[in-house]
């Protein structure tokens, strides 16, 4: 019988400002860091905070995966009102560590709020070409947060 597991967070959306801030707590399983996320629409951004490392990652928005505010808020609302039950399947991505962003004041107002005072870094996805794939020892670590109808987690890996 699979056993369901509960993924917490707390979510506030600003759909005139087109952001969502996604708040993880320490996951109650498996390995995953706490962590704060931004989805910035309008500048078409998104940042983690991983709150072990106390580490800012910024990274291009994916709209494939990311839900725009306003319809986000819509599923939230359904899902607290019995209409809707999320997919129970995990979306996996993998990001690395590129280049140290020095002025956190160029990436918007909600994105700089969240990162001034933190190391900042960008991310770039690893993209996986057909075949077998070694495997690399780096360090990283995982953050899992809903953002649309699925679970996803994000692996966030130094080079």
């Amino acid at each position: 019988m699979p056993r369901y597991r509960t993924l917490k967070e707390n979510i506030r959306i600003l759909p005139d400002s087109d952001v969502e801030l996604i708040s993880v707590p320490v996951p109650e399983f498996a390995d995953g860091d706490p962590a704060d996320i931004v989805h910035d629409f309008h500048i078409r951004l998104t940042a983690y905070l991983d709150l072990v490392l106390n580490k800012c990652y910024v990274i291009p928005l994916n709209t494939s995966v990311v839900m725009p505010p306003r319809n986000f808020l819509e599923l939230i609302i359904n899902i607290k009102a019995g209409t809707y039950l999320p997919q129970s399947y995990l979306i996996h991505e993998q990001m690395i560590v590129t280049d140290r962003i020095e002025n956190v004041d160029q990436l918007g107002f909600f994105i700089s709020r969240l990162c001034r005072g933190k190391d900042t870094f960008k991310l770039q996805r690893r993209e996986f070409p057909d075949g077998i794939q070694k495997r690399e020892a780096a360090e990283c670590h995982k953050i899992r947060h809903f953002e649309n109808n699925f679970v996803v987690e994000t692996t966030i890996c130094e080079q």
